[in-house]
This record gives structure tokens, sequence and C-alpha cells, in this order.
């Protein structure tokens, strides 16, 4: 299913909820910590959003507090982006968690042990044709991941629709085999079959997070996957900031520092 039917696909009954009947994410999840499993997203969940993707921090207690969490939890705590692996691990180091990372195209499972094939990149072509649009249109920026490429408008807001439409039409003439992963001030393309959802089932089937419930937490449509995913397993999810868009999310929390404060608390708790 395509990234952009993704929301429209989830049943209208569990969408129906606004933001503020969403019920707050507990401070203490169902079954912690023995059988519970975490997975969290992390630009715009426990990382705040900053101009350009090397522009984002986090507070080394906050790290400390991850580190905690997945120790009391068994390893079952992974990390679930659009970011790279490598990526990943510099922004938590000195941790090295299971990881799904450009939406399950890199996966890492406990341990540290083999990645997955990150399958297909891009063709040149189309990163080559995505280079000479982006440096055709002030603001917009083109990040290269390897197995996806993204061009970011978040210093061009105005040009979303520009940016998602001829993004479009040169997947279609040059990469057919990839698809549109649009996400927040950013569309990525990503070869077809990735995505956080298909992760953490992936996840969710081997240990140590097989036989626990999943909770996943995330801000961004590419989330959906994941919630969906986390839902029918069981389990449940949360969705992070003031969103207003549809969403299959059982709870919400009110923006990173939010969650950041949550994990501090929860590494902490009895």
């Amino acid at each position: 299913m395509s990234l952009e039917n993704t929301a429209v696909a989830v049943r209208e009954s569990e969408i129906a909820r606004g933001a503020a009947e969403r019920p707050a994410l507990p401070a203490v999840p169902g079954g912690f910590p023995g059988r519970v499993a975490i997975f969290l997203d992390l630009d715009g969940t426990v990382l705040d959003l900053a101009p350009t993707p090397d522009g984002v921090s986090i507070p080394a207690e906050v790290v400390a507090a991850i580190g905690v969490l997945a120790q009391r939890l068994g390893g079952a705590l992974a990390i679930v982006t659009g970011r790279t692996l490598a990526d990943v691990d510099r922004i938590l180091t000195p941790l090295r968690l299971p990881t799904a990372a450009l939406h399950g195209a890199e996966l890492r499972r406990c341990g540290g042990g083999r990645v997955a094939d990150a399958g297909d990149a891009p063709p040149d072509r189309l990163t080559a044709a995505l280079g000479a649009f982006v440096d055709a249109r002030p603001g917009l920026a083109l990040e290269n991941k390897g197995a996806s490429v993204a061009v970011h408008f978040r210093a061009a807001p105005e040009r979303e629709s520009e940016v998602r439409e001829r993004i479009g039409d040169l997947v279609a003439m040059l990469a057919p085999e990839h698809e549109l992963q649009p996400g927040k001030m950013v569309v990525e393309v990503r070869p077809r079959g990735c995505d956080k959802g298909s992760a953490l089932r992936r996840l969710m089937s081997e240990k140590p997070f097989v036989g626990r419930t999943p909770l996943m937490l995330g801000d961004d449509l590419t989330d959906e996957f994941a919630f969906t995913a986390a839902n029918e397993l069981g389990g449940a999810s949360a969705l992070v900031g003031d969103v207003t868009r549809p969403s299959v999310a059982t709870y919400r929390a009110a923006d990173p520092e939010a969650v950041r404060a949550w994990l501090v608390a929860l590494a902490a708790s009895a």
C-alpha cells in the first residue's frame, strides 16, 4: 500500500477521534517491563525537529534513560526511523540498539547482529534529476541516504505541491520500482515494500520482542504503518505533537519534550 493511501485505508471508526479525545500516554505502560516492547521514532518524537537533518540534538540524560530502558526491557527497545543506521548510532552514541532504519530497508537485530539487505538504491539518473530540481529552487535540500533519497522543503514550505508533483513524475519515469514516502516537510523516494509497519512486525517476530506487546511512539504520517502494526499485534501506539490529521494512534503525547521526560521518568520508575 502506498503511503498516500495509508490514512485513507485506516478504518473510519479508528480515526474519528480528535487529539483531545485520545488519552494521554500512560506514565507506565501495561506490562512494563517484562511484557512490553517499546518502539521509538526519532525526529519529531524523541528529537525536536531542526532546520536540517544534521541540526538535531538530544540531552545526554535522555540517551542514558533510553539505555537503562533497553536493559530493563531485556533488549526489547528499538528505533524505527527514516534515518540511516549510521545516523541513529551517531545521535544515540554510545548506544547500539535494535534499529529499523530507512523505514526498514536497514535492519539491525538485538545484540548488533546482521543488518538486513537495504535493497536497490534509487538509480543514479533519478538522483541526478532530483539534484537538478533542487539546485534550481532555493530553500530545497537533497539528502542521499543510499537506499533512499529525500527532498526537504522545510525552508520553502510553499513549494510542497510542486515538490510532490515533480518527484512523483520523476519516479514514474525513472524509477518505477520505487515509491514516494511523503513526510513532515519532506518527500522521500524508497524501495517498494519498505515501511515502518513491516519493520515493526519483523522485529516482533524475533527475540527479545516476540511474545511481548508493542508500544510505538511516532509523530509523522510515515509512522501510521507502525501504529497499525502495533495495534493489530495487541499493543498500542502514541501520536506525538499537536496533529490534526487522521490517525490510528491510541494515545497522545504533547511534544518531543514530553516524550523525553516520559522516557527519563520511566527509566527511573520502580
